[in-house]
């Protein structure tokens, strides 16, 4: 559950959810009759079944909007299981309270809005909880499929010029820190208990793929930096961020505040 979360962050992504939940619901509350709902939503002069796919077009709009924010959100924010649990059951939530306000209306203040609340949240929690696991189960099959099929990942971090040429083999644990200067960036890294600075000549988007699959993570614009050397985080007056590393004689390195939250995360 603490485990970082891996599903599509498009919107594009998000739309399965909200289209085959409602379908889910509506299909499910026909075929089976869960609670005894076909009698409980007799009412009003409509027939269960129109009151059942108002609710299904109710719990698709609700979804539409919260899949939409969670899909921006999910692009900045690092979200895990457990964060997207509580989103999940919070969607619910929500369809919960328009449910019973939608179930009140239509039985005129014969029972108040509190007690048909607490009839939708059982309708509700006890239906959704299916497809919900069932959709995250099968992100988690895809994700296991993703794992098994990915190859070896190389233990040494190789950096090629801006010609395709080698030009160093490290262990990607000694690299303390990568800084972007005019064409080239500078590696800093430990040899022995010496701090030493390879220059290459490159790109930081040229080695971003390569120093991202062994741990370094971009904190600023111009810099990457390996989590486990970096010693505190701080913030001045002005609201600047820095990373103070474990050794003193390499400088400390600024931190964007969109980096922020993910690099003290790692901390």
């Amino acid at each position: 559950m603490n485990s970082r979360l891996r599903i599509g962050k498009s919107y594009k992504s998000q739309l399965l959810y909200v289209v085959l939940i409602p379908a889910f619901f509506v299909g499910f509350c026909f075929l089976y009759n869960p609670f005894g709902m076909k009698d409980y939503y007799q009412v009003g002069g409509m027939g269960f079944g129109f009151h059942f796919i108002i609710l299904a077009t109710i719990l698709m709009a609700i979804l539409a909007l919260t899949r939409l924010v969670f899909s921006a959100l999910y692009k900045h924010i690092p979200f895990k299981w457990w964060h997207y649990t509580i989103w999940c059951v919070g969607e619910v939530f929500v369809f919960s309270f328009f449910m019973a306000l939608y179930t009140t209306l239509f039985y005129n203040g014969q029972l108040s809005y509190f007690v048909v609340l607490s009839t939708c949240f059982k309708f509700a929690y006890l239906i959704l909880i299916y497809p919900y696991l069932f959709l995250t189960l099968i992100q988690i099959i895809l994700n296991k499929e993703t794992d098994l099929n990915a190859g070896p990942v190389e233990t040494l971090v190789k950096f090629y010029d801006e010609h395709k040429r080698l030009k160093l083999t490290i262990d990607p644990a000694a690299v303390i820190c990568i800084q972007a200067d005019a064409n080239y960036v500078i590696i800093r890294y430990m040899d022995a208990d010496r701090v030493k600075e390879f220059m290459l000549r490159a790109s930081m988007k040229s080695v971003e793929n390569t120093v991202a699959q062994h741990g370094l993570i971009r904190c600023h614009r111009s810099y990457f930096v390996n989590p486990k050397f970096v010693k505190l985080l701080s913030k001045n007056k002005e609201g600047m961020i820095t990373a103070e590393l474990l050794h003193p004689e390499v400088p400390s390195i600024p931190v964007s505040k969109q980096f922020y939250k993910q690099l003290s995360e790692l901390l």
